[in-house]
């Protein structure tokens, strides 16, 4: 099972990695899911910017994700894979539930989490990317 924050993987340019866990009320634990394919020689940051970058993008994904109020009530868990692409400035200009979560509104939060958002910017002004992560939904005491 992933981690306890979400991990994402990239077929371009850079990966994120995961995040801190979630506290200890309900929420949500969101990261990107590890891995990620070579970067293109022509377009390859240095290790530690490409590091930097996985920690940011974790980062703002622990930020803005919300766990929505009919799920917590419902007691609905789960984990959306995500795939979108993002432009070198970190302007997300698609997003696609690629497995979801057996919840419809935990699909739709996950998606909406990254619709049309501003993340940081992949390092050295990699041209669009394209990037997974899980949205980890765990209730918690």
């Amino acid at each position: 099972m992933p981690p306890a924050a979400g991990t994402p993987r990239s077929t371009g340019p850079a990966a994120a990695e995961p995040g801190a866990a979630s506290a200890s009320a309900p929420s949500p634990s969101a990261v990107p899911a590890a891995a990620g394919a070579p970067m293109p020689a022509a377009a390859s940051p240095d290790p530690a910017a490409a590091a930097a970058w996985r920690r940011a993008l974790a980062a703002w994904l622990a930020r803005h994700k919300t766990y929505p109020e009919t799920a917590r009530r419902d007691g609905a868990e789960g984990t959306v894979e995500l795939r979108f692409t993002l432009d070198r400035s970190g302007r997300v200009l698609a997003v696609a539930v690629s497995h979801g979560s057996g919840f419809a509104v935990l699909d739709e939060a996950a998606a909406a989490l990254l619709r049309a958002a501003l993340l940081p910017a992949p390092p050295n002004g990699a041209e669009p990317i394209t990037v997974t992560v899980r949205i980890q939904y765990v209730l918690t005491d």
